[in-house]
């Protein structure tokens, strides 16, 4: 399958071509290069990737200053994650930082090649209040924008109603099989085959910004272990980080450092979770089930994590994670990692890694994805978060030869400007300051999966990471919480397609 594309040496390269900031995010002087030849050959790479054949399907477009208009959201995804619009908009001037400069490089590139002027409105409104301002916009029956970015989950129920366009259109230009869309995202929140309404791709950067990781003190792991942390790098690629080794380095961490006799803040912790269990219980869920769903000929899905006892050997391995006594819940895990006092948190995103805290981290940390239940899966996945945000396109907006121009331009230069400066300043270096380290954002990034779970569960029925949250914390097993919504989870499905494909049928 096609994933998220970026290569370690694309990471490497990146990392040597701007390792000059290394100076404003923290990073050590010094580094150990025991690959030198393989840091030249990942530059080799790197340079090879970025000068593959130039696109020259837009050379000669002119749209003589039309405006092309973005409804924006705005607004602060959690405690620790600002909103991505300083990654579509920017200032609109220069000299805000690396990443700032170049969104507004890439916005002035497209401006200037389409002979477009990007015009924004804000949406500032949390996830549960997303749907209604841009469903008024819908059925206004006005063109007022021709590209809507906001949170998945309440684009959603949207796409249902049949607000968006099919961007599956003779009309569109859309190119799927460049590397800058994740088209296996996409197809993975589809409803039906040949109807595909989300947008999402390196313009897109918020998909990658909300993907679930686990974050590791590599200082308190080497005090513990006796070892580097690199013999879990090692679990990883070898395919041997599961749930239960992760149980283990967790239980064998916890120490009473203040002498209180109490669990808490103050003690040396193995895992740092945050207070509510529904926040950190999807990358975990996500990563544990190989599917929660399978599709007939027609790409309709059908509900499977009933089946086998699978759901609930992952909630036994999800509630013994949370509920053991080296786990300690705070109010802002990923503060609280950054200072130092815990070996782990299961509660950061990629994007957590932009936060001020972390970057001011005196330890040195490591990036890892959340394990497979068994070693047998040979596979790792990745969750993005309820709250990442993508594009639509409503159904009042007429052109999509024009819209979806701008938008396949938009996204081709945001992997040619904006994600090397991304990676390289936002992301902090030490975290990618040699190949093992880039191989673990390597896998995050090619694993996005179990979307779709994610997306629509809230629609049809019962929400199955809700489920997990009781697992967890009443300590009962997955089926009999599951037991009395299954069916009607089922049924929900179906009424969800039927009412989906009534709203739809004329696209």
């Amino acid at each position: 399958m096609k994933k998220i594309q970026k290569s370690c040496a694309l990471f490497l390269a990146f990392i040597m071509l701007f390792s000059c900031i290394a100076v404003f995010t923290g990073c050590s002087e010094t580094t150990d290069d025991p690959v030198g030849t393989e840091s030249e050959k990942a530059t080799e790479a790197g340079t090879e990737e970025a000068t593959e054949e130039e696109d020259h399907r837009f050379d000669g477009v002119n749209y003589n200053d039309r405006e092309f208009r973005i409804y924006t959201s705005t607004n602060q995804a959690g405690a620790t994650l600002i909103s991505a619009n300083f990654l579509i908009e920017g200032t609109g001037e220069l000299g805000g930082g690396l990443v700032n400069d170049s969104v507004v490089e890439r916005n002035t590139v497209t401006e200037e090649l389409l002979g477009i002027k990007l015009v924004y409105t804000h949406l500032d409104a949390p996830v549960g209040q997303v749907s209604a301002p841009i469903r008024k916009i819908a059925t206004s029956g006005m063109d007022e924008f021709d590209l809507v970015i906001n949170d998945g989950s309440g684009i959603i129920p949207l796409i249902i109603e049949g607000n968006f366009r099919n961007v599956i259109d003779d009309e569109c230009v859309f190119d799927f099989e460049r590397d800058y869309w994740y088209k296996d995202y996409m197809e993975d929140l589809r409803l039906m085959n040949g109807y595909q309404y989300l947008l999402a791709g390196d313009y897109f950067i918020d998909v990658l910004r909300t993907a679930h990781i686990l974050l590791l003190n590599k200082e308190i792991y080497k005090e513990q272990y006796k070892a580097s942390a690199d013999e879990i790098y090692d679990w990883v690629v070898n395919y041997e980080w599961t749930y239960e080794k992760l149980n283990t380095i967790i239980s064998d961490t916890y120490m009473d450092k203040n002498g209180d006799n109490k669990k808490g803040v103050g003690d040396r912790i193995g895992l740092v979770i945050g207070t509510s269990t529904y926040g950190v219980v999807i990358g975990p869920v996500a990563s544990g089930m190989t599917s929660f769903i399978s599709r007939d000929e027609d790409g309709i899905p059908t509900i499977t994590i009933h089946e086998g006892d699978r759901a609930n050997q992952l909630g036994v391995a999800i509630s013994t994670l949370f509920n053991n006594d080296s786990t300690v819940k705070v109010e802002v895990p990923v503060v609280e990692f950054s200072e130092g006092t815990s070996l782990m948190t299961a509660n950061a995103l990629i994007g957590s890694l932009e936060n001020d805290a972390f970057r001011s981290m005196k330890d040195d940390a490591a990036v890892l994805p959340f394990p497979m239940l068994l070693a047998s899966d040979k596979k790792y996945i990745t969750a993005t978060h309820d709250t990442s945000e993508m594009g639509a396109i409503l159904t009042t907006s007429t052109d999509l030869a024009f819209i979806s121009t701008v938008i396949e331009v938009l996204n081709r230069e945001s992997a040619h400007t904006v994600l090397p400066k991304y990676y390289s300043e936002s992301l902090k270096l030490q975290i990618m300051d040699d190949e093992k380290s880039a191989e673990m954002l390597d896998i995050v990034h090619d694993n996005f999966d179990n979307a779709f779970i994610l997306a629509y569960s809230r629609s049809f029925r019962t929400d199955i990471f809700s489920v997990y949250t009781t697992v967890v914390d009443e300590k009962r097993e997955f089926s009999a919480v599951y037991a009395k919504g299954q069916r009607a989870n089922q049924i929900g499905m179906e009424k969800m397609i039927a009412q989906f494909l009534q709203n739809n049928a004329n696209d």
